[in-house]
């Protein structure tokens, strides 16, 4: 999950629910057991037998809710009640997440989830699951195709690489960048922390900041290799950087609300993947292979990047 939050959800709904009204019951959370997650936790159950005064709505929904935490499953417990099956049918899950946002700035702590069931109580606490939600990831999907095995084998047979300083620095960035895309449907942020890591093997081959001065670099450093075709990239690419993952935007926050916009975002790290590799490429003066890297925005739909700067018009274009 990327810190643009936005993304589709799949929800299961249970008949039994239409055999229920009233409904009292929690959405119980499946948050990560990350950094202090866990005291967390003990510290809402310890707060739910002795309320603070002056507690608010979406705040007192977490206490009553905590009240039933099992110690030997954590997670956070947000109690709600619904007249019918109907309501609990179309209960927006924006809502979920808000609330879980505002207890994150309460404690100072991420809360990031992917599941989420609403269990009702039918007389001995929150146990019968009625709705669940399973929030979908940006699929990754790493290909290893026939062409491009050929080239990890010409690579191979073309002996060791003579790695200078600037490649060893550039590899570790983009290496960290590959294993933070491994994990993104797991923790937030990690699309953002992927596209940084690539982008800064990139600085560290132009040795520059200022896209402008990047362009001017790799001219000099490449000559007519670095064409017209990747300064387009590398222009594209620092243009992201800046607008979306180095500065604050107000289209930022739409990445955040929309799941199209999200998702429009979160694919740049394709193009500044595949623009790293490239220039690592450039750096060793030899071949190397460029494996496909798909991102899935939904069953039926995915892109990848392949080199071509004239794709940045449309399948990249910056939202």
């Amino acid at each position: 999950m990327s810190s643009f939050s936005a993304r589709a959800v799949e929800i299961w709904r249970s008949s039994q629910a239409e055999e229920i009204s009233p409904i009292s019951g929690a959405f119980s959370i499946e948050v990560l057991p990350t950094l202090m997650v866990p005291q967390t936790l003990q510290f809402l159950t310890e707060c739910a037998a002795n309320p603070p005064d002056g507690v608010g709505g979406i705040s007192s929904a977490f206490l009553q809710g905590m009240r039933y935490l099992n110690p030997r499953e954590p997670r956070l417990l947000f109690w709600r009640v619904f007249s019918n099956s109907d309501e609990l049918f179309s209960f927006d899950p924006g809502e979920l997440f808000a609330a879980v946002r505002q207890l994150e700035v309460h404690a100072d702590i991420n809360l990031t989830f992917g599941r989420a069931s609403y269990l009702a109580d039918v007389g001995r606490g929150p146990e019968l699951p009625l709705w669940m939600l399973s929030r979908l990831p940006f699929n990754r999907a790493v290909a290893f195709e026939i062409e491009e095995r050929d080239a990890a084998r010409a690579s191979l047979g073309g002996g060791d690489l003579q790695m200078t300083d600037k490649v060893r620095v550039a590899q570790q960035h983009y290496s960290t960048g590959m294993s933070l895309l491994a994990g993104e449907d797991s923790v937030s942020g990690l699309v953002d922390a992927a596209f940084m890591q690539f982008y800064l093997a990139m600085e560290s081959i132009l040795e520059r900041h200022e896209r402008g001065e990047a362009l001017k670099a790799g001219a000099q450093m490449f000559g007519s290799e670095f064409d017209q075709n990747i300064q387009e990239i590398v222009l594209h690419v620092y243009l992201a950087r800046h607008r979306f993952f180095g500065h604050a935007h107000p289209k930022y926050l739409r990445g955040m609300l929309e799941t199209t916009t999200a998702f429009d975002i979160a694919k740049q790290t394709l193009v500044a993947r595949w623009c790293a590799r490239r220039l690592i490429e450039l750096e060793l003066k030899r071949p190397l292979v460029k494996r496909e890297l798909r991102l899935y925005a939904g069953p039926q739909k995915s892109v990848a990047f392949f080199g071509d700067a004239s794709s940045l018009l449309y399948d990249f274009n910056l939202p």
